[in-house]
């Protein structure tokens, strides 16, 4: 039976169905009332299809139309066992019975009743229920999964909506915008692809780095922040998830959807394309799955950015750092700071052998970093200071020096109006401490050790707060300290046992010391004052097909301090770059500086120190309390780049070898720089390599 579509005029709110209804093979598709459903408002249209249960959103100042899947027209793809314990995959469009019902104004509810399964059989019982309703407030669409029926089969997971909202590569000129670590965008064509990078963008097809799945709030690769998006020349639209919803996000970048193919040595049919699809876990029982779409004619990153810096304030994650310095004063001594890590050896190890260094020494190249390389601003973090292994961090080592000359030094760093703390942790249990204790160790319901394949998170989370409250307050008060760094505990914020992670928080919180942590997600942003290591994006699938993008200093930089990561400092060349591209990014992002050393590197870190001091320094300084205001790509390589802060400050870069122009004609060196401060001076210059032959 042909579909026909009648249009609907909106305010005519009459409850009905559109039912299509799938008989047994051939499948042919019946529809039994041949009319389609619209939600409308002044910002958007969306038409949904009854005969398939997918929607079609109009965003109509710009005029795009966010078509569903383009390869298999599927509303929803759901993964499942059978009845024998078999995996299968099911697109939600071609299920048995498909029900669009109209709930009240501006709400529809799609139900997809009994599935095909792959062998074209009928999975009688699943039921899929979802609800597309309009936001009266920001006038987007939301969309939650609030009816699961599984019969007899075991549901899995959920990608819903599938290639919704995706870019035809090299087609549409846009990107997808990926709030990992700091954040990347994944642009949907090809050129330019500097030098060799073309290979490794199209072998991504084959090698599955241009496919996969990103947890959310997780640490090393995951997402910092519970929003994403897509964007091309006309148009942005982003999804916003409910905080307390948790689903993977899938990533299609630019595959043409090869690997559905290559188990049969075919080329796939499908065009390349760059979607993101959340991934709901249906295992989880009474999960909370809820997600808000808005739409921004004529967007880009930025303007989703600065969507959801709006969000963050609305959720309370965003406290400013002026006001946490109004309640802690020395919280004035981060601006321009630069973050000093001094291994005196790996945590995990006591007086370790090579990387050990005295309190004496300690304290000579704090005076010396001061003295002659003239740092004004530092953040001394020491390592390896206590004579037992984590997560018992006391007592100080007297093999090192003791608690009085480790005062010595302490107090040095106060005298130059510094920060200094020791290396905490809370939340490692190691086997090579001898004092190991297994009885800290998170246990199932049968008393069976959990968290056993790492050295980290193994502390039952009930336990991280008396760890910390045992012994910190004894070291607060033998050293007199203004600062703490508390590591990793804060590098997630589990779906289980996060309540004993905020109950750490909040107690160090009440110590008013200036706060920090390595990683940090947003949920934490009250309870400190810098992270560590929410930067850079670090060598994972999605850097050799994307670029990095200030995301979360576009939302955030304002309320937390961001630093670099002991793994990946300004002075180590990593997946990231060298010190020339750190340091050039950090002023472009208004972050801060990371050297991390052990003490026998110290003389080859004197030039960095002094470079950090004269180059990033002033600006972070200047920006410290400043919104990052706006980003932008001024080549067609992505290399030149430029930011705007509230302060006035403008900060334009050129990350690659080759001098290029701004649209004003300015000329910027490889590797070089142009700083516009507050009061009008510029700033300008570039690295250049040299080489001293004998």
């Amino acid at each position: 039976m042909a579909l026909l579509w009648a249009g609907i005029a909106l305010g005519s709110w009459g409850i009905y169905a559109c039912t299509t209804q799938a008989h047994p093979s051939p499948w042919t598709v019946e529809a039994k009332m041949e009319k389609s459903l619209s939600l409308e408002n002044e910002v958007i249209k969306v038409d949904i299809d009854p005969k398939s249960g997918n929607f079609t959103v109009l965003e109509k100042k710009s005029g795009q139309s966010w078509t569903p899947d383009p390869w298999q027209n599927a509303a929803g793809i759901l993964t499942f066992e059978d009845l024998e314990g078999k995996k299968q995959t099911a697109n939600l469009s071609q299920s048995k019975t498909i029900q669009v019902l109209e709930e009240s104004e501006g709400v529809v509810k799609i139900e997809f009743i009994d599935p095909l399964m792959e062998d074209q059989s009928v999975a009688e019982g699943i039921k899929i229920g979802v609800k597309l309703s309009l936001n009266p407030e920001n006038k987007g669409l939301d969309i939650s999964i609030e009816d699961l029926v599984s019969g007899d089969y075991a549901l899995a997971d959920l990608r819903y909506p599938a290639r919704h909202f995706s870019l035809e590569t090299d087609v549409d000129r846009g990107a997808a915008v990926i709030p990992q670590k700091q954040g990347v965008i994944s642009p949907s064509y090809i050129f330019p692809m500097n030098g060799g990078r073309f290979c490794k963008w199209d072998d991504a097809t084959y090698n599955n780095k241009s496919i996969g799945t990103l947890q959310l709030f997780n640490n090393g690769t995951g997402l910092s922040m519970p929003w994403w998006g897509t964007y091309n020349e006309k148009s942005a639209v982003m999804v916003i998830l409910d905080e307390a919803s948790r689903p993977d996000m899938f990533y299609n970048i630019n595959n043409n959807g090869q690997y559905l193919f290559t188990p049969e040595g075919k080329m796939s049919t499908y065009q390349r394309r760059v979607f993101l699809d959340p991934v709901w876990n249906l295992k989880k029982e009474n999960a909370v799955m809820k997600m808000s779409y808005r739409f921004i004619p004529g967007g880009d990153y930025v303007d989703m950015a600065k969507t959801y810096r709006e969000e963050a304030k609305r959720k309370g994650f965003f406290v400013s750092l002026k006001d946490k310095a109004a309640a802690n004063p020395n919280v004035n001594k981060l601006p321009g700071a630069i973050y000093m890590g001094i291994y005196g050896g790996y945590p995990h190890y006591v007086n370790m052998p090579g990387m050990q260094f005295t309190f004496e020494e300690l304290k000579q190249i704090i005076q010396t970093t001061h003295d002659e390389l003239g740092v004004q601003n530092a953040f001394v973090h020491a390592w390896g200071v206590f004579s037992n292994f984590p997560p018992v961090c006391w007592p100080i080592n007297e093999d090192l020096g003791g608690t009085k000359v480790l005062r010595e030094a302490v107090d040095l760093t106060k005298k130059y109006n510094w920060l200094y703390s020791s290396y905490h942790a809370y939340s490692p249990v190691l086997e090579n401490d001898p004092n190991i204790n297994i009885g800290l160790m998170q246990k199932d319901e049968k008393g069976k050790l959990q968290a056993t394949n790492g050295r980290w998170a193994r502390v039952d989370t009930d336990k991280l707060r008396s760890l910390a409250s045992a012994n910190l307050e004894k070291e607060i008060a033998a050293l007199d300290l203004e600062a703490d760094i508390t590591d990793i505990s804060f590098a997630v914020y589990p779906e289980k046992g996060s309540e004993g992670i905020r109950r750490l928080a909040e107690y160090l919180r009440s110590l008013n010391l200036v706060m920090g942590t390595e990683h940090g997600q947003e949920q934490w942003i009250p309870y400190f004052d810098m992270f560590e290591g929410l930067v850079y994006l670090e060598d994972a699938p999605l850097a050799e097909i994307s670029h990095p993008a200030p995301l979360f200093s576009l939302v955030y930089h304002d309320a937390i301090a961001n630093f670099g990561k002991i793994q990946d400092p300004n002075n180590e060349v990593t997946a990231n770059g060298d010190y020339r591209i750190k340091s050039l990014q950090s002023m472009l992002f208004g972050i801060g500086s990371a050297i991390f050393f052990s003490p026998y590197e110290f003389d080859g870190m004197k030039e960095m120190l002094k470079m950090s001091n004269s180059l990033v320094s002033p600006v972070h300084r200047e920006t410290f309390y400043a919104e990052l205001e706006s980003h932008e790509y001024l080549s067609a390589d992505f290399k030149l780049q430029r930011s705007r802060f509230s302060t006035g400050t403008e900060v334009t870069v050129n990350l690659g070898p080759v001098a290029q122009k701004t649209n004003d004609g300015t000329s910027i060196p490889g590797y070089g720089y142009l700083v516009k401060l507050a009061d009008g001076s510029v700033k300008k210059g570039g690295f250049q390599l040299s080489l001293t032959m004998n």
